[in-house]
């Protein structure tokens, strides 16, 4: 295990700088309601540090007392197993009651950030102390060397009496040297309302409209992902038609656009089930059961594995390709306590009936997915490996190899394309990938799940965290996309700019949204539409792009010879000519090979 060194300096004073970059006074409206300062004050020490990656607690303090301003500076030497291994911590000055609105305040920057980046990740949260940890706010952060500062507004979801509340940083994502001044946490009371407080608006380089990233992005995309339509129109003698019209549509993408279904939506018949099926076909080409493939659910549980079915074939018989979710979870607490009683108490046949639900889950849909994720998030989750043989990741992809060989087989993960420890944890993934293979792991895709949370990341470093993907040689698709901000502008604009910079990557085949409607959504702030099914901003860039532009249909009338010229992105096509009363449909595969497509009418 790494060390992880974590020196936190503690300055009381002020330089000329800092003086630059104090927060304003909160408004004369809001400082009339007299909000109570939570945080410790200034001349109060008493914070505790935490490095649990190694189980020690290095640090140095320095106190100048002459000073009016703190300056908390953590410094971290290399990264720790969780970002949480490496935190500080203060205790609440003054009582919090449940349903409090509450308005953290500070100014943090990064000195440094061993990071293509440059940038900080730091996380900001409140929390209930051990063993409940129950938070009214988590936040991921990151800045560049410049200070920002942040307002953040939350609500207090447990009643804290002084001294019980945790206010927390954590540092330990990556080496990284980061500053934060003027901390408070003013607690308004019930006074006002969470949305009538300030807020920090999270937004990400490279978001105005002319940015250069996405003017060559998009020409990119012209060049890899479409491809002359030339046809050709001829009678029944061989010679050209002239003035018929021609409509080519494009039916199924060969880029995956995919989304998780909910089971439940597609097993039952109701109105939001309606609705649900409508937007599933307006959207998408492709559908991945979300949860009744999963151990708990397809193993112990009939109704749900009935719903599943019910599911799954509602999907094949409307066209629809499907990704297998997942085979494996190798972590208890996505698994029945059953399991994890079988495998303290008899490893061997802990194994067999993992090995057992592989022959079965595939038995049923052999021959009709596209692929499966065989293992979810081996990066993460690893609870499995301490009772099964050390080779069983490359056992388990043979296994899915040898009861289906046509399914295109994917280990699946997240921490890569979100944040600025996204090229690290790319290159471990793709390290622990190349090991696999090497022993023999059949792994054939690699599955980058892509889950955003309020702070993006440029979408230029998207691009180059997937030129670092490119290296391991393996197509790479986006399988659980979601951004989940409150901020539907930024979700909307974010959507777009990620859309584009994955389309526009050549190692990438596919994007799978990880739901669409908030009624039957894991982050009811990530949907596309709302309980009541009005669509919200990201729903019209989908459309706009994946829908719209991304799926060709154009019309055009042939010329002297018989020729009409289109262009299209790849894919099957519906190609309808009409002349004189006379009609001819066909379907056709554009590929980037395709020749001219002669039509007899």
């Amino acid at each position: 295990m790494k060390n992880t060194l974590l020196t936190i300096s503690l300055i009381l004073g002020i330089n000329l700088f800092l003086s630059a970059q104090q927060i304003k006074p909160i408004s004369a409206t809001l400082n009339s309601l007299q909000p109570i300062n939570v945080f410790p004050s200034d001349a109060d020490k008493s914070f505790d540090f935490t490095d649990n990656s190694n189980g020690i607690k290095p640090a140095t303090f320095d106190f100048n007392a002459s000073g009016i301003t703190p300056l908390f500076v953590a410094e971290v030497f290399s990264s720790a197993p969780s970002h949480y291994n490496v935190s500080v911590t203060w205790k609440n000055s003054r009582t919090i009651n449940k349903g409090d609105a509450l308005l953290a305040r500070f100014t943090m920057r990064t000195i440094y950030a061993k990071q293509e980046s440059g940038e900080g990740n730091v996380s900001f949260f409140l929390q209930t102390p051990k063993p409940a940890y129950i938070k009214s706010v988590i936040l991921p952060l990151a800045t560049g060397p410049e200070w920002k500062i942040f307002d953040i507004p939350f609500e207090a979801k447990e009643n804290m009496a002084a001294g019980e509340a945790e206010i927390c940083f954590s540092f330990g994502a990556l080496p990284q040297k980061v500053e934060i001044t003027g901390l408070q946490v003013l607690n308004f009371q019930k006074k006002i309302t969470v949305d009538k407080l300030p807020t920090t608006r999270f937004s990400y380089g490279g978001r105005e409209a002319d940015a250069p990233w996405r003017v060559a992005a998009l020409k990119n995309i012209e060049e890899i992902r479409t491809a002359p339509l030339v046809i050709k129109v001829v009678d029944s003698l061989g010679q050209p038609v002239s003035g018929a019209a021609v409509m080519a549509n494009l039916v199924l993408s060969d880029f995956i656009w995919g989304t998780a279904v909910n089971e439940s939506m597609l097993a039952y018949d109701s109105p939001d089930s309606e609705k649900y099926k409508a937007r599933l076909k307006e959207l998408f080409n492709t559908g991945v059961i979300e949860n009744g493939l999963k151990s708990p659910r397809w193993t112990n549980n009939p109704k749900r594995k009935a719903e599943t079915i019910r599911a799954f074939e509602w999907l094949e018989q409307n066209d629809f390709r499907q990704r297998g979710h997942n085979l494996v979870w190798p972590g208890w607490k996505f698994n029945s306590k059953e399991m994890k009683a079988l495998a303290e108490t008899d490893s061997v046949t802990f194994k067999n009936f993992i090995d057992d639900e592989f022959r079965d889950k595939i038995a049923y849909t052999k021959g009709r997915v596209i692929a499966w994720d065989v293992i979810n998030e081996i990066m993460h989750e690893r609870d499995f490996l301490k009772y099964l043989p050390g080779d069983i990741v490359v056992q388990w992809f043979r296994l899915a190899k040898e009861l289906e060989p046509d399914a295109q087989l994917f280990i699946n993960d997240y921490g890569v394309l979100n944040s600025i420890a996204s090229p690290q944890n790319i290159r471990d993934y793709i390290d622990s990938v190349a090991y696999y293979r090497s022993m023999g792991a059949p792994i054939e895709a690699i599955g980058a799940q892509g889950h955003v949370g309020r702070q993006p990341r440029d979408p230029a470093l998207v691009i180059s965290d997937l030129d670092i993907f490119a290296t391991s040689g393996l197509p790479v698709q986006i399988t659980e996309f979601d951004i989940n901000s409150p901020d539907e502008e930024l979700q909307a604009d974010y959507t777009r700019d990620f859309l584009i910079a994955c389309y526009s990557h050549p190692v990438v085949t596919g994007f799978t949204v990880w739901g669409f409607w908030q009624g039957a959504h894991w982050k009811k702030d990530a949907a596309m539409f709302r309980t009541d099914w009005t669509p919200k901003p990201n729903a019209a860039v989908w459309r706009e792009y994946v829908t719209g532009k991304w799926k060709t249909k154009v019309a055009d009338v042939t010329d002297k010879d018989g020729n009409v010229n289109m262009h299209g992105h790849l894919g099957k096509y519906e190609i309808i000519v009409k002349k004189d009363g006379k009609e001819m449909k066909v379907f056709y595969q554009l590929s980037k090979n395709s020749t001219t497509l002669k039509i007899s009418l």
